[in-house]
């Protein structure tokens, strides 16, 4: 296979591998229920659990595999604008409306135990029967956004300035029909890290913001309504994985010729 056939080759491949998987989309149509989150304040904030009850609603997850994604929050495909709240006890907090994607992370994503693909979900209509297991691991090295930082820092009434942060992973649960239960067990770099987090938001270091009680957990609560997570890979990633397709159709060739 000459130089010139292989490049436009490759180039073929990273275009069709664009268009066929440039986007990973997980679509929330609607979701609401019960949250509880404990075991971040046992002086090991960085394993915890997430208990959600009492689900209704339906949506989808798509995964893609290890790779450098931009990841963006906006609306769903129900409409242009998303919506949300969530409440601690003491009335409902409305989220910001989402009326275009804004980018909240762009960085190298890796998953172990997660098959790539898309899954529907749906909750509260019977469909799932029995209790079922999963779990997964991984890691990240990447960036959020200044605007991220701040919607963070007017939550919970912290300062980061900061907008890199590395970690790793593991989540094992299980669900049934109305709930999803995760124990999760995280490590972080440049950053506290989400168990952190959450336990200054328990604890409220500035009176008033979330939920100021101190209580070792953090429930109540949500409801969300056409949001969508997208994740593109790199361009680079989509021309590299191009590039070795048509390695591999050369190296056949060059058998099927011999």
């Amino acid at each position: 296979m000459k130089k010139t056939a292989l490049i436009a080759a490759a180039a073929a491949l990273a275009t069709i591998s664009t268009g066929a998987s440039a986007a990973f989309v997980s679509n929330i149509n609607s979701l609401k229920g019960d949250f509880l989150v404990e075991g971040f304040a046992d002086g090991t904030p960085g394993t915890y659990s997430v208990k959600l009850t009492s689900l209704l609603g339906s949506g989808n997850l798509s995964t893609g595999p290890s790779s450098t994604y931009a990841v963006s929050v906006g609306p769903g495909s129900a409409g242009p604008i998303g919506s949300g709240w969530v409440n601690f006890g003491a009335g409902n907090i409305n989220l910001p409306p989402v009326t275009s994607n804004t980018p909240v992370y762009n960085g190298n994503i890796s998953i172990a135990g997660l098959t790539p693909g898309s899954y529907p979900f749906v909750f509260g209509s019977g469909l799932v029967l029995g209790t079922h297991n999963f779990g997964f691991s991984g890691s990240y090295n990447g960036n959020t956004t200044s605007g991220v930082l701040g919607f963070l820092n007017g939550l919970l009434g912290t300062g980061f300035v900061n907008t890199n942060g590395s970690g790793t992973f593991a989540v094992t649960g299980n669900f049934t029909d109305t709930t999803v239960t995760m124990n999760i067990t995280e490590t972080a770099t440049d950053w506290p890290g989400l168990g952190a987090l959450m336990w200054a938001a328990d604890g409220g270091p500035v009176p008033g913001k979330l939920t100021n009680d101190s209580d070792n957990k953090i429930d109540g609560k949500f409801s969300l309504n056409n949001i969508a997570v997208t994740a593109v890979p790199e361009p680079a990633s989509l021309a590299l994985l191009g590039l070795g397709l048509a390695g591999l159709g050369a190296v056949r060739r060059r058998k099927q010729a011999a």
